[in-house]
């Protein structure tokens, strides 16, 4: 028998053992990882969906399936699982975190969130308005009780604002956190999104100006909470209170519920950011192993998402090795110290920790990054601050950048935008590279326009370059469109002559909160962000990229 055997009800039964025993204890007894890219949903409540069959095998002849006898994809699992009447869907990585309020008593807030969220829905009692969405709720939650949520619309005249970018830029698998006098109070992941003033209606009335909140989610993996959100919400929005729904991009933050915990005692608890990347930036340790452990630690945050935290000394030699010999660095020979003294670190561990034995039935022992730093990489912009310091501080002799990150599974961090810096609209660019990954397809009108609205004069430091054929100058994006999932539109683009756009691009220049550019080595002022009426820049990309660049304090010129 085989997976395609599987009945629904062998795969109930897996869903729950994997609710009694939790999904960490599930996918370890089985053997499974962590679902990739797509989960089965059922009752409101996400599972890792090849995990899901294979156990369910069990149910069908007394053996579960082992992850290697079958393949997880959506040819597979997935067209069996919809077969079986289960809803599947695709999971997009990274999320991005949608920070919505509560409302106020006066909202009626605290009733709704207690009938909606904590309650739910059920859908036989709005069937009628829920309309064509009614089947697709329905096979999200089979006991027939939703977790719904809404917003009313925005005005016509504030299309820019927070709610609006966030009622347009929301999307299903994010994540959501629900917030009410400076807490959040529970976290949830989208479902599903629908406009249906109808079923608004039909569930919450209207507001006191007649509006309802018909922008409609439907939530799942709900979970009541109580953490701070003072940091978050002011880092998010600059004010201390959150007081629009307000989408914050993928990987920005860590947000209080992913805070990672301590590792090692430390008598000011848990390691923060700025403990971490002093330690990256510093390593205490002699210029030569400083730079081959630079390497090892590169390699390592290549390896961060698709493979296991802790890596066997052989694949460890097997692959920093390679890196050193390609790049000219000296310590190929040596490379099993980086293995074991970095473990002098607060982000770094051996299993086992006593020292290597030499008996012939010895386990081989692991290392990488420890729990904690393992999940800070998982953020896009600390990972990108991690690779940097180590590149500045350790490996800033080494000429072709480029081939080191790419050698390490890295080359989409070269630059802000992602590989080589080109210009936003070079042909080049307009199509994803094989091997960068990084260039995307851009809009070439958008290009030209920003270009004309300075007539090709740079935004940074005034020049105007000319050519035989006219003047030249470069659309550069504020936050790369690859793994920085920036938007290709004006409110994400700068006009700057060719210099500025090689240092802002490659970490060497950014926009302080007053709009004055600075370089990044010693924070002195080299000018000052010109911005023309009709060139609607977004301040929290530009926010953005300069908390990639601001990784230490200034450096002597």
């Amino acid at each position: 028998m085989s997976y395609r055997d599987v009945r629904g009800q062998d795969v109930l039964a897996a869903i729950a053992r994997f609710d009694e025993v939790g999904r960490d204890a599930f996918l370890e007894r089985y053997g499974y990882d962590k679902a990739r890219r797509f989960v089965v949903v059922h009752n409101g409540k996400q599972y890792d969906s090849k995990a899901i069959v294979g156990v369910a095998h069990e149910f069908l002849d007394g053996r579960a399936l082992t992850p290697g006898e079958f393949s997880g994809g959506h040819a597979t699992v997935g067209l069996h699982l919809r077969g079986l009447g289960f809803v599947v869907q695709e999971r997009r990585d990274p999320q991005q975190l949608l920070l919505q309020p509560r409302g106020g008593a006066r909202d009626g807030g605290p009733g709704n969130f207690k009938r909606t969220i904590e309650k739910g829905v059920r859908l036989a009692d709005h069937a009628d308005a829920f309309g064509e969405d009614l089947a697709e709720l329905q096979a999200l939650y089979r006991d027939g009780t939703a977790k719904l949520w809404g917003n009313t619309p925005p005005a016509p005249a504030k299309q820019n604002s927070l709610k609006a970018k966030a009622i347009r830029g929301r999307r299903v698998g994010d994540r959501v956190l629900f917030y009410a006098k400076r807490t959040f109070i529970a976290e949830a992941v989208i479902l599903k999104l629908f406009h249906n003033p109808a079923a608004a209606r039909s569930i919450w009335g209207a507001d006191k100006t007649g509006e309802t909140f018909e922008h409609m989610m439907a939530l799942g993996d709900v979970r009541l909470i109580r953490e701070d959100a003072t940091d978050l919400v002011l880092r998010a929005t600059r004010q201390e209170t959150l007081r629009s729904v307000t989408l914050v991009p993928a990987g920005k933050f860590v947000t209080p519920t992913e805070q990672p915990k301590p590792t090692k005692p430390s008598p000011d608890g848990p390691f923060s950011v700025e403990q971490h990347m002093t330690e990256l930036l510093t390593l205490h340790s002699p210029e030569r192993s400083a730079k081959s452990e630079s390497v090892a630690l590169l390699w390592t945050i290549g390896q961060v998402g698709d493979k296991p935290r802790l890596h066997p000394l052989s694949t460890f030699r097997q692959g920093v090795s390679m890196v050193l010999t390609a790049c000219g660095v000296e310590g190929a020979d040596e490379v099993e110290r980086p293995f074991y003294d970095l473990r002098r670190t607060s982000f770094w561990r051996i299993d086992p920790e006593e020292t290597p034995s030499s008996a012939a039935n010895a386990p081989e022992p692991r290392a990488g990054f420890t729990d904690e730093f393992h999940r800070l990489l998982m953020d896009v912009s600390f990972r990108t601050k991690a690779i940097n310091a180590l590149r500045s501080r350790h490996l800033d002799d080494i000429e072709d950048h480029e081939s080191l990150l790419a050698s390490v599974g890295l080359g989409d961090y070269l630059t802000v935008s992602g590989g080589p810096q080109r210009d936003a609209d070079t042909p080049g660019e307009r199509r994803r590279r094989p091997n960068q990954g990084s260039s995307v397809v851009r809009d070439p009108k958008v290009v030209k326009k920003v270009k004309a609205l300075y007539d090709h004069t740079c935004q940074f430091c005034g020049t105007r370059l000319s050519t035989g054929f006219g003047y030249y100058s470069e659309a550069a994006h504020i936050r790369g469109l690859t793994v920085h999932t920036g938007p290709d539109d004006l409110e994400n683009l700068l006009c700057l002559c060719a210099n500025c756009h090689v240092q802002f691009d490659g970490y060497g220049l950014y926009v302080d909160e007053d709009y004055v550019v600075r370089r990044v080595r010693d924070r002195v002022e080299v000018g000052k962000l010109r911005v023309v009426p009709d060139h609607p820049i977004d301040a929290a990309h530009i926010t953005y990229h300069r908390e990639l660049c601001v990784i230490a304090p200034p450096t002597s010129p």
